[in-house]
C-alpha cells in the first residue's frame, strides 16, 4: 500500500457519499451528533497534568543538537514565538480533551504564521495555508482552536483591546461556520477549484486601505523570484563557480559523505515528481548544497538548499526538508521513531500539501536516505509572509479572517465536513471563543515553565 494511500485510507468516506442528498444526510447526522457530543463540551477544559518542558525536551531530542540552543532563543521572544514552536503541546492537550470526532483532513498547525503568499504553476501569486508538516486527519475543531488561539496571542502582543479580540476571536468562528455551511451549497468541483489568487482576494476587500498592504506585499513576493534567492544566497568562487554562502550555524557546508547521500535522494526523489518537472530537472545538474534552517517549528530538523545550475547556466534552488513524525508522535510516551515512520511522513506532508492548498509547488516530492525521510519544494520563489505583528487593527481583522475563510475551505476538500455543516450552530462561535481565551492561561504557564528552565 502506498504512503498516499495510506494517509487517503484514514480520511473516513461516509456510507451517505453514493446515496441520494448525501450532503443532507451528511448534515442530518451532524445536527444529531449534538445530543452526543454537546457543543458546550468543546468548551470545557479538564485538568491535565503534564510538564511542557519535558514534552518539549523529548521532541527536541530529535533535532540537531548544536541548533537547539538558537531555536530557544527564538521561542523565548514572545509567548506567541513560543506558541509557535510547540504545536506538540496543544496536540497533546486537545488529544485529550472532549472532541467532536468529524474527522477530517487538518492541517495540525493552522497559526496565522502558518498561511503565505506562494507562486502556482502558472505563476499567479496565491494565498493560503503554507506548512503542512503535523497535517493528518483530526477532528475539524482542532485546527480553528488553534487559529483563534494564535489570533489572541499575537493581538495581544499588539496590545489591541481585549474586547475587541474577544469580538474578532467569535466573528472569526463565524466566518469558518458559515464558509463551511456555503461550501457545501456547493459542488464538489467547485470547492475543488476555487482559487486564491491574490489578484481576486485583493479586489473582495472592502476597504482600500486593506487592499493597499496586500499590493506591497504582491510587489515585494513578486520580485522574491529564483533568480533574486540566487543572488542572496550564493557567491562566486576564485575558480569562477557559484556556491551557497556559509553562516554558522544556521547555514553550513555538509560533509561529503552527507553530500553524496543526499545527490542519491535527489535521483530518488525526481521518481517522484511530475513528469513535466522530472523532464525540466533533467536538464539540470547539483553544484552545491548546504544545510539551511528557518523558522521555528522546524529549527533544528535536517534542512538543506540544492543548487542546481542548467545546460543553458540558468539555476534553481530547492530545498530539502526532514519529514518528522507529528509531533504529537515524538511525546515522552512515543515509541522509537522509525524509518518506516519517516517515510510515511514525508509522503503524508507532499499528500496534505496538495489536498488542503488549492494549487502546489510543481517540484513536490520526497524520498529516503540512510534512517531519514525528506520531502523537496522550490525554495522562496515568490514566497512571502505577512509580518502579522505590523498590522493595524483593521488590517489585523481582515487578515485573521481571511485565514479562517481558507482553513474552512480546506477542511471542505473533506467530504465528511459535510457533517460539521449541521453540527455547528451559533452558540458555537461562543464556545470556540471562550475556549481558546481560556486556553491562553496554559500557554502563559508553560511559557513561564520553558523561560524558567531556558531563559536564564
Amino acid at each position: 500500500m502506498s504512503d498516499e494511500k495510506q494517509l487517503l485510507d484514514q480520511i473516513e468516506t461516509p456510507a451517505e457519499i453514493s446515496t441520494k442528498n448525501a450532503v443532507e444526510l451528511l448534515q442530518e447526522r451532524g445536527r444529531a451528533l449534538r445530543s452526543q457530543v454537546p457543543i458546550t463540551n468543546l468548551g470545557r477544559r479538564p485538568v491535565i497534568q503534564r510538564d511542557p518542558v519535558k514534552i518539549i525536551d523529548k521532541t527536541e531530542s530529535h533535532l540537531i543538537a548544536e541548533l537547539v540552543p538558537l531555536r530557544h532563543s527564538k521561542m523565548l521572544a514572545t509567548p506567541a514565538a513560543f506558541f509557535r514552536g510547540t504545536a506538540e503541546l496543544m496536540a497533546y492537550d486537545l488529544s485529550h480533551e472532549a472532541q467532536s470526532g468529524i474527522r477530517v483532513l487538518a492541517d495540525g498547525d493552522a497559526h496565522l504564521q502558518n498561511f503565505g503568499f506562494y507562486a502556482s504553476p502558472e505563476r499567479n501569486l496565491l494565498f493560503d495555508l503554507n506548512d503542512f508538516d503535523e497535517a493528518a486527519p483530526n477532528s475539524f475543531e482542532f485546527d480553528l482552536k488553534r487559529l483563534v488561539t494564535s489570533t489572541y496571542l499575537l493581538g495581544s502582543q499588539s496590545h489591541f483591546d481585549e474586547k475587541e479580540m474577544d469580538e474578532l476571536a467569535s466573528n472569526l468562528v463565524r466566518i469558518y461556520r458559515k464558509t463551511t455551511k456555503t461550501a457545501f451549497k456547493k459542488g464538489a468541483l467547485d470547492r475543488f477549484f476555487f482559487s486564491t489568487k491574490v489578484s481576486e482576494l485583493i479586489d473582495k476587500l472592502p476597504v482600500e486601505e486593506n487592499a493597499e498592504i496586500l499590493n506591497k506585499i504582491v510587489a515585494k513576493a513578486s520580485k522574491r523570484d529564483n533568480e533574486s534567492v540566487v543572488r542572496k544566497f550564493t557567491e562566486t568562487t576564485d575558480e569562477g563557480n557559484l556556491r551557497f554562502k556559509d553562516n554558522a550555524p544556521s547555514s553550513v557546508h555538509v560533509p561529503t559523505e552527507v553530500e553524496d547521500k543526499l545527490k542519491l535522494g535527489f535521483i530518488s526523489y525526481l521518481k517522484t515528481t511530475r513528469s513535466d518537472t522530472a523532464l525540466l530537472l533533467s536538464q539540470y545538474h547539483i553544484t552545491d548544497i548546504i544545510r539551511h534552517s528557518v523558522g521555528i517549528g522546524s529549527f533544528g530538523t535536517s534542512c538543506y538548499l540544492i543548487l542546481l545550475t542548467g545546460m543553458d547556466n540558468t539555476h534553481l534552488v530547492l530545498q530539502i526538508k526532514e519529514a518528522l513524525p507529528r509531533r504529537r508522535e515524538l511525546g515522552p510516551n512515543a515509541l522509537v521513531v522509525t524509518l518506516e515512520k519517516e517515510r510515511n511522513s514525508g509522503r503524508r506532508i507532499i499528500a496534505a500539501q496538495q489536498i488542503l492548498q488549492k494549487a502546489s509547488d510543481p517540484f513536490l516530492g520526497w524520498f529516503s536516505v540512510g534512517k531519514k525521510s525528506f520531502y523537496v519544494r522550490q525554495f522562496r520563489d515568490m514566497k512571502e509572509s505577512v509580518k502579522v505583528e505590523q498590522l493595524n487593527w483593521q488590517q489585523f481583522q481582515v487578515y485573521t479572517g481571511t485565514c479562517s475563510f481558507l482553513l474552512a475551505l480546506a477542511h471542505a476538500q473533506t467530504p465528511i465536513d459535510a457533517m460539521a455543516c449541521g453540527y455547528m450552530n451559533k452558540s458555537f462561535d461562543a464556545t470556540i471563543q471562550a475556549w481558546c481565551k481560556n486556553y491562553l492561561h496554559q500557554v502563559e504557564d508553560d511559557y513561564a515553565a520553558f523561560v524558567n528552565k531556558y531563559g536564564r
